[in-house]
């Protein structure tokens, strides 16, 4: 079972980590697969696609890794998630524990259940973790090598099947049913904010804070006032170990928004749902797009440039949430983020 932190012991520990923007060296094979493999992935993804993938990973591990990857579909591990640094063992296969071609399947794995933003997601955060350190040096429950992979169900192109992929600031939920996929529950976060790699900048959130400053700014004044309800920032209320929990719906409606505006929402939503690979992020889009009337967005914090904010856009099927964490020095340079569709968990709807 994951171990649980609670946030006392994060806020006794977390002060103590320094961020390494550049890292000289690969200080673990996943480290090094990430940085460097480019992952094949289908000319289109299709449910037969994606359950082949995902059976070809499995059939590389040995009997005993294929044992911690390949749990029951109604395994309690899969709402065991959590987003601090693992302290011992998870539900799933250690990235740290695969070697160069099962890293590489499951790399494609992942790049085909992800879109190129998703996926973007799953490789940088990992990476980014690599940065950091404490008195210069790495710690267990930090690093690419500290991630797990688990499927739950047998891959299928007709039956329910699921996949997780989590670690520190990390917690992918996929899951399919036939031409159905669900991206609920995942949390996305990362520290550092960016980081170089190969001559690149990494920044595996990026745009999520100015797309949410963008839409807040195509609102009226009027708009706005009711939209801020404090001047400091707030934090995640669905985060992990929230599963079920809806917040009250806060701030302004987003009923009558101008064309501008919704095409400013649309663009922060996309930030989030087009993790999911298409045609699966459109269908999603589509679904919202006509929600729009019935959703509601809040913000707490400045609204300025680089400002210390929080936000949460929420509807029927949608809980969208944002914020920086103090923990490290800098709320700029650890971020938090949150996606759920309260109706649709772990694919709970999908089939009906």
């Amino acid at each position: 079972m994951k171990l649980r932190l609670h946030l006392a012991v994060l806020l006794i520990c977390f002060p103590l980590i320094a961020s390494a923007q550049n890292s000289p060296n690969f200080p673990s094979l996943p480290s090094e697969v990430l940085s460097n493999y480019s992952p094949k992935t289908p000319q289109s993804v299709t449910p037969e696609v994606m359950a082949e993938q995902a059976a070809k990973f499995l059939g590389s591990l040995n009997d005993e890794l294929r044992g911690q990857a390949a749990l029951s579909f109604d395994s309690p591990e899969k709402s065991q998630w959590t987003n601090v640094p693992p302290r011992g063992p998870q539900g799933g296969v250690r990235l740290g524990d695969l070697n160069k071609n099962q890293l590489e399947l499951a790399s494609d794995l992942l790049a085909t259940v992800l879109s190129p933003q998703g996926y973007g997601k799953a490789r940088g955060i990992p990476l980014a973790d690599d940065r950091l350190l404490r008195d210069g040096e790495r710690r267990p429950g930090f690093g690419a090598e500290d991630y797990w992979l688990a499927i739950f169900g047998v891959p299928s192109k007709s039956e329910p099947w699921g996949l997780q992929f989590d670690g520190h600031h990390l917690a992918i939920n996929l899951a399919f049913h036939g031409d159905g996929m669900s991206l609920s529950p995942t949390f996305i976060g990362t520290q550092p904010r960016g980081f170089e790699l190969d001559d690149k900048t990494i920044e595996p959130m990026a745009g999520k804070d100015a797309a949410a400053l963008n839409f807040l700014r195509s609102l009226s004044d009027s708009q706005q006032q009711t939209a801020i309800l404090g001047s400091e920032r707030g934090n995640l209320v669905a985060g992990a170990g929230r599963d079920g929990v809806v917040p009250e719906s806060v701030g302004v409606s987003c009923q009558g928004l101008n064309e501008d505006q919704t095409e400013a929402m649309m663009k922060l939503l996309k930030l989030y749902v087009g993790d999911l690979p298409e045609p699966f992020a459109s269908r999603r889009l589509n679904v919202l797009s006509s929600e729009v009337d019935q959703m509601s967005f809040a913000w707490w914090g400045p609204t300025t440039d680089g400002g210390d904010y929080s936000y949460r856009l929420q509807g029927p099927t949608l809980i969208i949430e944002f914020a920086g964490q103090n923990l490290g020095g800098d709320p700029h340079n650890h971020l938090h983020s949150m996606y759920r569709d309260p109706t649709n968990e772990y694919g709970a709807k999908l089939g009906n």
